[in-house]
């Protein structure tokens, strides 16, 4: 047993429990995330914070997100928690397990604002407090998130070097987080594309229960997968010096556009959706809608087995070279489709859209995996997945600001605003229409072309370069183990 455990670990094999475990703890996080993608449908379009207030509030929390998130990745990174139960030194399980609790209480709270204050859109006073609910407890949850996700995400590239096994982690992961984006999106929409009273009633509901649920899976993981504290380094590195030697990596200097790019065509595309559903795709009913989403389904399906040939074939860089094409073609597509009013053609535009839309969580952190590779290999010489996943998002962060703010400005500049009990078209359906139009496809589309030009251009880990660097970083895996299992035995 011993052999086989020793050859499973040198050749990067990860246990099974230890692969379904992390995956299953991708669920909260997609929970979470696709549910605080529908805040500004409850917000904007539900309780009337006006835009003024709303864009105040992404300022600051576009600040927040830049300044903690370099501070808790380099914290993490540096932490050395001795597990006396099971007499190893760890640095990320336990920001996972001790924060899920907290991590999960914040993210309801986001949604549980007094109800009184709803619809006071002239009352200064109540605006002002709905400010700071919404303010407040958006960063208190983004606190949680960067302590909880940045530890989660940080493990993945030090469980394996073999790059098919951490793509079917990945894999693994997608498979959990399809279900997570039906209960924590998809369904969060149909009570906030129209709300009423009742509806929102069941989505507070709905986000209770996913609060609830979110602890187990982060627990699960404390509990089954292990850390390699061969890898933990024995004195601590200073923030400044670690950002330094950070960006003398060419790959992670195109990973934190890439990170920002992908970042914000999600958010655009998930703040707006809503939206889109109601002042666009609102006139079609039935059967005709229906019809409307078999052709995007059936090709999120099938984006995903092309994805990973690609990958498998190819490259990384080929594979997502593939899926941002993917999507900028057909972002750019539906909007001209809107336009004309063509629903086939609509239909059309985001099938080409979904076949790249899985893409960026199948590969995103593998290919983040192979930067901490490099920089492991050639600039550091040790594991620094914390400080990674804290300065990665050091554009993507603020780009949530940007697109949670974007499209209720645009739709306000296009005359959709809240007036007595919900949102109005005041200059007329057509504009309203393509104000959402706008924010849901053309900007996304842009963003995605721009992030496509960006990745092809100067993405530096290319196929031959990432195997020579996964033999050479093997071999230093290996001289790291041995190095600390003689101190353990000395």
């Amino acid at each position: 047993m011993l052999d086989i455990a020793s050859t499973n670990r040198s050749s990067g094999i990860v246990p099974m429990k230890e692969k379904i475990s992390y995956a299953f703890a991708q669920m909260p996080g997609t929970f979470y995330g696709g549910v605080m993608g529908v805040i500004q449908s409850f917000y904007f379009a539900w309780m009337g914070l006006i835009t003024i207030w709303i864009t105040i509030a992404q300022i600051v929390y576009a600040v927040w997100n830049v300044v903690n998130d370099p501070i808790f990745g380099n914290k993490i990174g540096n932490t050395r928690y001795y597990n006396k139960k099971r007499g190893e030194v760890q640095r990320y399980i336990p920001y996972i397990k001790f924060g899920a609790p907290i991590f999960s209480l914040c993210f309801a709270l986001v949604f549980f604002p007094p109800d009184a204050w709803r619809g006071q859109t002239s009352n200064f006073g109540i605006q002002f407090w709905l400010f700071v609910w919404y303010l407040v407890s958006q960063v208190a949850y983004d606190t949680l998130f960067t302590l909880v996700l940045c530890a989660y995400v940080a493990l993945l590239p030090q469980m394996t070097l073999n790059q098919r096994e951490r793509e079917k982690i990945q894999l693994y992961s997608t498979a959990f987080q399809l279900p997570a984006i039906l209960v924590g999106f998809i369904i969060p929409i149909m009570f906030l594309a129209d709300p009423n009273p009742g509806s929102i009633a069941q989505f507070q509901v709905l986000v209770i229960s996913i609060a609830i649920f979110g602890i187990f899976p982060y627990l699960i993981l404390s509990k089954y997968v292990r850390e390699h504290s061969e890898h933990i380094p024995e004195n601590k590195t200073p923030i400044i010096k670690s950002i330094k030697l950070a960006f003398k990596n060419p790959s992670f200097r195109v990973y934190i556009l890439y990170d920002g790019v992908s970042v914000l065509f999600l958010n655009l595309v998930m703040v707006s959706l809503p939206f889109y559903l109601t002042w666009v795709l609102g006139p079609m009913e039935g059967f005709n809608m229906l019809l409307f989403w078999i052709g995007p389904i059936l090709c999120l399906i099938i984006g995903i087995p092309i994805i990973l040939k690609i990958a498998r074939k190819y490259s990384t860089k080929a594979s997502i070279s593939f899926y941002f094409g993917a999507l900028s073609i057909g972002g750019l597509f539906s909007f001209f489709a809107g336009l004309s009013g063509n629903w086939i053609l609509v239909s059309i535009g985001f099938s080409i859209f979904m076949l790249g839309f899985p893409g960026e969580f199948i590969q995103h952190n593998p290919m983040r995996a192979d930067t901490i590779d490099y920089d492991y290999w050639k600039i550091s010489g040790e594991r620094r997945e914390g400080l990674y996943a804290g300065i990665g998002p050091l554009l993507s962060k603020p780009m949530i600001s940007v697109a949670l703010a974007v499209p209720p400005a645009l739709m306000t500049a296009f005359g959709l605003i809240f007036v007595g009990d919900g949102l109005s078209a005041t200059q007329g359906l057509a504009r309203a229409s393509l104000s959402v139009n706008m924010s849901m496809t053309l900007l996304p589309g842009i963003v995605c072309l721009i992030g496509l030009l960006i990745w092809i251009k100067f993405y530096p880990l290319t196929g031959e370069v990432v195997k020579i660097m996964k033999k050479e970083v093997s071999i230093l895996h290996e001289q790291k183990r041995e190095e600390y299992e003689e101190r353990r035995n000395s």
